[in-house]
């Protein structure tokens, strides 16, 4: 560098500082300075924010290396609010400067209003090191709560972070928010070790815990890593620890019981200190059978060597075995008499052949030669109850008691609009129609109506009855009458007695005779009224009730079938009446005339009587029946009503009475009815007689009504149920009508009628599913 350079250096800086000290001739006013500013912002010259007090702004730039320099003041930790107050700035222009710091530089972290540098990150993890290395094992929870931070952020940012580099230590596997050194591992090993070891009975794990101050979880990961000489029970609450010395003494305890005694007692297993005493004999012993009862568990060996055994050796022998004898003496009366039940619940033997008593199995064959006298004395007791006349005084009783109940319910018809008078006058008008459906005869019902069969008396019927009609007469105070007792447990008590007392079990004579008492009553009963019966009297009754019954029934049919007859029109229903007396009404007057006869000594040859037959029949009878006859002959050829009225005078002269109408099993009957048809048509294979079942059971289902008819009326019905049949169906049963009677015309072996015969062969399924599975719901989506 030159002299004149170096001049002219030293001629600037005397400028310098000239100018430096020279005072200022013109000075700004504060007022000035503020418009200048103002102006500045105004035209975004220049940012700047304000104090809070708004006597001062600073620029942002310089604001954030204040917010800097408070985190470094405060150690790397700084609260917003507080930078906010220290600098006098609002705490919102702070905020946004923190989060532009924190997003411009790695190292700096906002977290809950709080600035966080990796300096104060380094230093509480050296922190939490040194908690860890005290303590043993930490959790982000303490950790969270001691310095007031988010647990996500120590537990990513700071622990994980520095977990094997300034935190020494692991990470729980099952827990991951909870840390440990593998120093503390080792001293919970050797605790649970120690304290695994010293144990020599059940305790339960929480109080173990108590004593060696280990969590409970890491407990339960440890103890699979020590193997100890025992195990737990489970991992829920309340679990023990049971010590394999423990164990070992239990099963050699249980082992050598039930060696000794092929049984072991439930109360003596959970004395030893186990609570599921069945479980554990299961578990102890896999391969043995038991047979668990309410306090013992019996080995199936001895099961089947004793019990068994000998169960099928008394069978064998016809005698009695006293289980006692063979099964520990320890049993009570009610495990031996499961023991018994179980046994023959299972099958070994057939419970049939034998009779439990007190601890004693009797085999049915020892206590029938037992109480085989009694046989003698059934019969015995019933001869002289009938010969002295106590089991005809049962049956009159029964007999009263049984007219007593129905008494009620012919009192309260009394009040009733007698139609007997409305109905014969309607009968001589000579009006068709009518029928039974207008009819209330007062009747008497002795017993319940079995339709289709000759109702057979017995007493068990005769007893229901008395029963039932105590019940629905109003009668309800009247009892029924109680079976005579022939035969009481007191006879047979005396009879057995002595054979019981060579055995000394005379104190099971009268288990032993209530077990037979009903049996041989209910015998003594039977063999009086066989030799009741053998008396022509009695005879002739059955013969009237059967006879009576069988009317009945053909009275029910006959209401039945007019009501379904009405819904033709009337040269049709004028026709199927006419047929129906000459069917059914037939019959009825052939029964009554047929027993008319007998009672009149008449002989009859031929008991399938016409019309001449039955007039010639009843001019021989007796003067009270031969009108009565005459007339019902008479009805045949005219109404429903003037033939019933006919039937019921010829019933009143016989001394028989009518059943009282009970609609309410009109129902039941229609479905037996038409049950009855479907089972003929399904075994059904003649053509003509398989289209007449078809359409009477279409009938009864499209209509609820049943109808009596012949093969003649096929095609009137089938244009009644027409409009309930959709085209198809109409078609089909259409076509097989059609070839039923082609096939009738035609001669038997010719062309025309083997054609004929194929169709209806291919058709005949399809009609019996259309009249077996046709239903109500079809009639009534064909309305629709």
């Amino acid at each position: 560098m030159g002299s004149g350079d170096w001049d002219e250096i030293k001629r600037l800086a005397a400028d310098f500082q000239k100018a430096q000290l020279t005072s200022t001739l013109q000075k700004l006013s504060e007022r000035n300075c503020v418009e200048i500013v103002t102006l500045l912002l105004e035209k975004q010259m220049l940012e700047v924010v304000f104090t809070n007090d708004g006597k001062e702004y600073i620029t942002p730039d310089h604001l954030e290396r204040e917010i800097q320099d408070e985190l470094y003041v405060n150690g790397g930790r700084a609260n917003l609010v507080e930078v906010s107050k220290t600098l006098n700035v609002d705490l919102s222009r702070i905020e946004v400067l923190a989060e532009r710091i924190a997003a411009e530089n790695p190292s700096v972290h906002l977290v809950l209003g709080q600035l966080i540098d990796e300096d104060y990150i380094s230093h509480i993890a050296q922190e939490i090191n040194e908690k860890l290395v005290l303590r043993g094992e930490i959790s982000i929870s303490e950790l969270a709560s001691q310095f007031d931070l988010p647990s996500d952020f120590l537990q990513h940012d700071v622990v994980e972070k520095h977990l094997g580099k300034i935190i020494k230590g692991r990470q729980d596997a099952s827990n991951p928010r909870v840390f440990f050194t593998q120093a503390y591992i080792q001293r919970c090993k050797a605790k649970i070790r120690g304290a695994l070891a010293a144990i020599t009975r059940p305790i339960n794990v929480a109080v173990i815990l108590q004593q060696i101050g280990v969590q409970e979880k890491i407990f339960h990961s440890l103890l699979d890593e020590i193997a100890p000489a025992g195990q737990v029970t489970s991992k829920l609450a309340n679990s023990q620890y049971v010590p394999l010395i423990y164990a070992k003494t239990q099963a050699d305890w249980v082992n050598s019981f039930y060696k000794q005694n092929s049984f072991l007692e439930y109360d003596a297993i959970q004395k030893l200190g186990i609570s599921d005493a069945k479980s554990y004999i299961r578990k102890q012993f896999p391969n043995e059978e038991f047979l668990f009862l309410k306090r013992v568990a019996l080995g199936a060996r001895l099961v089947e060597l004793t019990v068994v055994t000998a169960l099928n050796e008394c069978s064998a022998t016809k005698q009695y075995l006293d289980l006692t004898t063979i099964l520990p003496s320890n049993l009570s009366e009610e495990d031996i008499e499961e023991v018994f039940s179980t046994i023959m619940g299972q099958k070994h033997s057939n419970p049939n052949n034998f009779v439990y008593l007190d601890s004693i199995v009797f085999s049915q064959p020892y206590l029938a030669q037992l109480v085989q006298p009694c046989q003698a004395l059934a019969e015995s007791q019933a001869k002289a109850a009938v010969d002295g006349g106590v089991y005809q005084q049962y049956i009159v009783e029964k007999t009263l008691a049984q007219k007593g109940s129905v008494s009620t319910q012919e009192l309260e018809d009394d009040g009733k609009v007698d139609k007997r008078d409305e109905r014969r006058k309607k009968a001589s008008s000579g009006k068709a129609g009518g029928g039974a459906q207008g009819r209330e005869t007062k009747t008497k019902s002795t017993k319940k109506h079995q339709r289709g069969k000759a109702a057979a008396h017995n007493d068990s019927d005769d007893e229901d009855d008395v029963q039932q009609s105590s019940r629905g007469g109003g009668a309800g105070n009247k009892k029924a009458m109680k079976p005579l007792e022939l035969v009481k447990t007191a006879d047979i008590v005396k009879l057995i007695t002595a054979s019981l007392e060579e055995e000394g079990l005379e104190h099971l004579a009268k288990p032993i005779s209530a077990l037979y008492t009903n049996q041989f009553n209910q015998t003594a009963l039977a063999r009086a009224q066989e030799l009741f019966e053998a008396t022509p009297q009695t005879n002739r009754r059955q013969t009237h009730a059967a006879i009576q019954d069988r009317i009945n029934t053909f009275l029910i049919d006959i209401r039945l079938y007019e009501k379904g007859l009405k819904l033709f029109p009337l040269e049709t229903q004028t026709q199927l009446v006419k047929y129906l007396l000459k069917s059914l009404g037939n019959d009825i007057c052939n029964e009554l005339s047929l027993y008319v006869a007998g009672e009149c000594n008449l002989t009859v040859k031929n008991t399938n009587l016409n019309v001449d037959q039955r007039i010639k029949l009843a001019q021989e009878c007796e003067v009270q029946y031969r009108a009565s006859l005459l007339e019902q002959n008479k009805a045949l050829n005219k109404t429903i009503d003037e033939f019933e009225l006919a039937t019921e005078t010829v019933l009143k002269a016989c001394s028989m009475i009518i059943k009282k109408v009970d609609k309410k099993k009109d129902r039941l009957l229609i479905a037996d009815h038409k049950k009855k048809l479907q089972n003929q048509l399904l075994e059904c294979q003649e053509p003509a007689l398989l289209l007449h079942l078809a359409v009477l059971i279409l009938f009864t289902t499209i209509t609820g009504s049943i109808l009596h008819a012949s093969g003649k009326f096929v095609s009137a019905i089938l244009q009644h149920i027409r409009g309930s049949l959709n085209d198809e169906q109409n078609a089909l049963l259409l076509r097989y009508h059609d070839l039923v009677l082609q096939v009738l015309q035609a001669t038997p072996d010719s062309s025309e009628s083997k054609v004929a015969n194929e169709h209806l062969q291919a058709m005949q399924v399809q009609v019996v599913e259309l009249a077996q599975n046709f239903s109500r719901a079809s009639v009534f989506k064909a309305d629709c």
